[in-house]
C-alpha cells in the first residue's frame, strides 16, 4: 500500500469514526468517555478502553429492558443474538446506522457479483438469518431476530425478496422435517437458480444429503403436491422429472443448470467442507465469504474473492501477538491480528476474537484473510464454542473432561472423560451446550451430530505426557476443557478404538 492509499484509507476511517462519535455524544457511554472532546484517533484510543462483550453486557441488558441513550443515542431498532459468551449467547442491539453500515458493504458486493459472474434477477437462495428460529422478544418488546430483507434496506430488499427461490415463510417453520422438505421443494422447482449464498458449506451439504434421505417425500410433493405446515404446495411435473434424473445420475447440474455462483465460508475449519461442496458443483464458481458477524462487517470479497476491509462499515484496529494496537494502514504483510471493531450498534473498541492475516492490499484496501478465533475456540460450522462457555458446561463433571471437535461427514463433539457416569449425563450436557444459540442452530438443522460421550482411562496423564513431548514444561501444563489440537485429536481417536 503506497503513501496515497494509506492516507486515503486513514481519512476514510477517521471520517466514519468521528461521525459515529458525534451521533452518540449524548449517550451515557459517550458522556462517560468524553466523546465530545475526541478529535483525533489517538485521543479516541486513550479515552476509550478496549472491551469484550462482558464489559458492556449490563448496558445491553438495560437497553433490552427499555432504557435509551446508553451505548448510543436513542433506542435500538432491532436485536440479534450470537454465541460465544460464558452465558452461551450475546444479545446485540442494532441501530438504523447498523443496517446502513451493512448495506454499504453488501450492496456493492452484490452489484459486483451480478456484473462479474453474470448473476441476473432470475432466482437466488440466501441463508442469512437462522432457519428454525424460535420467536423471542426483549423485555421492551422488540423482536430478537432480523429478516433477511431488512439487511438490504427497503428498496433493495424488495428487489431481493422478488428473486428468492425459497419463500420467506419457509424460514419461519419450526419443524426440521418440514423445513427441509419445503426448502428442497422450492429449490427443486427453481430451475433458473443462479446464486446460492450460505454461511457454512456444511449447511448446503446437509441439504444435499437430505435430497437422498427424504427423496420419497420430496418426490411425492413434486408429483402430487401436498401440505406443509398449512402451506399448500402444487405439483411440478418438470421439477419431478429433473429430480428423478438426478437420483439416477447424481449430477447437481441436472437440478440447477443455470447456477453460476456459490458464496460460503472457505477459510479456517470450513476448508475441508468447502472442498467437498466444490466436488458436488464442479460447473459452478465459488467465492469465499467475507468476515461478517452479528456484531458487524469486517471484510467483503472483491470480484476475485480477496477479502477486503469494508472501510465504510466501521472503524477497525488490529492487535498483534504482542498485544500492540495497529490501525488498518499500518499492518505488516504476513502477520496475524485480532480484529477490534467500533460499530454503529454501540460497540466501541470491541475485541471481536476474530483473527485475520494481512496479505497485502488491493484497490487501496487491506486484504485480510480469516484464520480462526483468538484463544481456545472451536467453530467447525459456525457454532462458536469458546473455553469460557465450555468450562461452565463441564464444570461439575468429575476429573478429566474435555470437549473435542471431530471433523467427519457430519461433524460432532466428543466429550472425553475418565468418569464412567459421563455416559449417563450425555443428554444433560448436550442440553447445556444447546444454550449456545449457534450450537443449537447447527444441531437443529443437522450441521452437527449429537454429542458423543467417550470414557477413557488415565486421560490426565496421557495429556500431560503429550504436552511434555511437544515441549511444554510439566509445571506449566494446563488441562483445557476445549481442545482443537489436531495431533491430540488423532491420539484420542486412536486410543478409543
Amino acid at each position: 500500500m503506497n503513501f496515497d492509499e494509506k492516507n486515503h484509507l486513514r481519512v476514510k476511517q477517521e471520517k466514519w469514526l468521528f461521525a459515529c462519535l458525534k451521533r452518540n455524544t449524548e449517550s451515557l457511554y459517550g458522556s462517560e468517555h468524553g466523546f465530545e472532546h475526541i478529535d483525533t484517533v489517538a485521543s479516541y484510543q486513550s479515552q476509550v478502553p478496549l472491551i469484550r462483550y462482558e464489559d458492556v453486557a449490563p448496558l445491553v441488558a438495560r437497553i433490552a429492558g427499555g432504557e435509551d441513550d446508553l451505548l448510543f443515542s436513542g433506542a435500538p431498532v432491532a436485536f440479534e443474538v450470537t454465541g460465544g459468551s460464558s452465558s452461551g449467547g450475546k444479545l446485540i442491539p442494532y441501530t438504523q446506522e447498523s443496517f446502513t453500515d451493512f448495506q454499504s458493504a453488501v450492496l456493492p458486493w452484490f452489484m459486483q457479483v451480478s456484473h462479474y459472474y453474470g448473476v441476473g434477477l432470475k432466482a437466488s437462495y440466501w441463508s442469512i438469518s437462522p432457519a428454525l428460529r424460535v420467536d423471542e422478544n426483549t423485555p421492551r418488546g422488540i423482536a430478537i431476530g432480523v429478516s433477511d430483507t431488512a439487511y438490504f434496506g427497503e428498496e433493495a430488499g424488495d428487489g431481493f425478496a422478488a428473486t428468492l427461490a425459497v419463500p420467506q415463510w419457509v424460514g419461519e417453520l419450526r419443524d426440521l422435517h418440514d423445513w427441509q422438505c419445503a426448502t428442497l421443494y422450492w429449490l427443486l422447482c427453481s430451475v433458473e437458480l443462479e446464486l446460492i449464498s450460505v454461511w457454512s458449506p456444511t449447511f448446503l451439504l446437509m441439504l444435499l444429503e437430505s435430497l437422498d434421505e427424504r427423496q420419497e417425500v420430496i418426490s411425492g410433493l413434486l408429483r402430487e403436491g401436498g401440505i406443509v405446515d398449512d402451506h399448500c404446495l402444487s405439483p411440478n411435473k418438470e421439477a419431478y422429472e429433473r429430480f428423478q434424473r438426478y437420483l439416477q445420475e447424481r449430477k447437481t447440474q441436472l437440478l440447477w443448470p443455470d447456477l453460476r455462483l456459490i458464496s460460503c465460508w472457505e477459510d479456517a475449519m470450513s476448508k475441508p467442507f468447502a472442498k467437498r461442496l466444490r466436488a458436488r458443483f464442479p460447473y459452478v464458481a465459488f467465492q469465499p465469504k467475507g468476515l461478517i458477524s452479528t456484531e458487524g462487517v469486517v471484510t467483503i470479497p472483491d470480484s476475485e474473492g480477496y477479502p477486503l476491509l469494508s472501510a465504510e462499515s466501521g472503524f477497525y484496529e488490529f492487535i498483534d501477538t504482542q498485544e500492540r494496537v495497529h490501525l488498518a494502514d499500518a499492518l505488516i504483510e504476513g502477520a496475524s491480528y485480532e480484529v477490534v471493531t467500533t460499530t454503529s450498534g454501540g460497540l466501541y473498541r470491541y475485541r471481536s476474537g476474530d483473527m485475520v492475516q494481512y496479505e497485502g492490499s488491493r484497490q487501496g484496501l487491506p486484504v485480510l484473510r480469516f484464520v480462526g478465533r483468538n484463544g481456545i475456540t472451536s467453530d467447525m460450522v459456525g457454532e462458536k464454542l469458546d473455553e469460557v462457555f465450555v468450562q461452565a458446561v463441564l464444570g461439575d463433571v468429575e476429573g478429566f473432561a474435555m470437549l473435542i471437535p471431530r471433523l467427519q461427514r457430519t461433524p460432532k463433539y466428543l466429550l472425553v472423560s475418565e468418569d464412567i457416569k459421563v455416559k449417563e449425563r450425555g443428554g444433560e450436557i448436550e442440553a447445556k451446550l444447546l444454550k449456545n444459540p449457534q450450537y443449537a442452530y447447527a444441531r437443529r438443522v443437522g450441521q452437527l451430530a449429537p454429542l458423543e460421550a467417550v470414557v477413557m482411562d488415565n486421560m490426565m496423564s496421557r495429556y500431560i505426557d503429550y504436552k511434555s513431548a511437544m515441549g511444554s514444561r510439566i509445571g506449566d501444563i494446563k488441562i483445557p476443557v476445549l481442545q482443537t489440537d489436531e495431533a491430540w485429536q488423532r491420539i484420542v481417536e486412536r486410543e478409543r478404538r
